[in-house]
């Protein structure tokens, strides 16, 4: 049987949030049982989870705004091209009538991939259920604060305080992963949803002036699905004031981290994952 989870992202800014989503519409190991929106202009963060899914053929379960602004940190950061390359968002129906914090916490099993604003308050909900998180988040080689961490340094570490189990694979490990012109021109080939992809793939390089970009958020999708290509070290991660992650190796801690991967490996079972994605949307 499929693992159900809960799916948290900041979809728009980076193209690695779309890329997760296809990601995870790629894996039979996984059931998305729901999507919640963070940071900034979460309703239009939703209708562009609604218009991937639509595009995808697939159901997501309730797609459902969440926390707009972030209990701490610098100003919400607006990359200005969100949602530009999908006309008529405003037709997409999202569940603003669902409880996102109660969604988060009834999962068993969720995945942040944006600032973490909505989980800190979910495991602050009383009965709240989350046995695991997968996580996108951190920096834990270099003393520099990650943007998720970053954009809400408050909730990172209420989250890493929690003492809930948390996987987490920092921008350390996932810059070393990169997908360039000959990627998303097999993207784009495949289909609607891999034209979608493609298209939002070539916004992003072009807003950050490179030709290639880090699939960062797919390879926490793919640490759940496929840890084998991963090695972990366990312990315990502490967010500084400044959103700085600091990981001290404890062999009873409650956090995992990613220390190493195979870059060529880890780039090519992403890309087949998404592949994936777009030939279901013809099924």
């Amino acid at each position: 049987m499929p693992s159900a989870l809960v799916l948290d992202t900041d979809i728009g800014s980076d193209v690695d949030d779309a890329l997760a989503l296809a990601t995870i519409l790629g894996s039979p190991e996984l059931e998305l049982a729901g999507v919640t929106t963070v940071y900034g202009d979460v309703v239009l963060r939703a209708r562009m989870v609604a218009r991937v899914a639509a595009v995808a053929g697939r159901e997501v379960g309730p797609v459902v705004p969440g926390r707009g602004e972030p209990r701490s940190g610098p100003e919400v950061w607006w990359a200005g091209h969100e949602g530009v390359l999908m006309p008529d968002l405003d037709k997409e129906q999202v569940s603003e009538d669902v409880d996102p914090i109660g969604l988060l916490a009834g999962a068993a099993t969720v995945m942040p991939v944006g600032p973490l604003t909505n989980v800190a308050e979910a495991l602050e909900r009383p009965g709240q259920a989350i046995e695991q998180l997968y996580l996108m988040g951190g920096n834990f080689s270099q003393p520099d604060a990650e943007h998720n961490i970053r954009c809400d340094v408050a909730a990172a570490a209420a989250v890493f305080d929690s003492g809930v189990p948390i996987t987490a694979v920092g921008i350390d490990q996932t810059q070393r992963v990169r997908f360039d012109h000959a990627v998303v021109a097999r993207i784009e080939a495949a289909g609607a949803l891999g034209e979608l992809l493609g298209a939002e793939m070539r916004q992003f390089w072009k807003f950050t002036a490179t030709e290639s970009n880090a699939p960062h958020d797919p390879t926490a999708v793919l640490v759940l699905v496929e840890p084998e290509l991963f090695t972990f070290s366990t312990g315990r991660v502490e967010v500084d004031l400044e959103g700085v992650t600091r990981f001290t190796q404890d062999a009873g801690g409650p956090h995992r981290i990613v220390t190493d991967l195979d870059p060529a490996k880890v780039a090519r079972r992403i890309e087949s994952r998404i592949l994936a994605a777009c030939e279901k949307q013809s099924d």
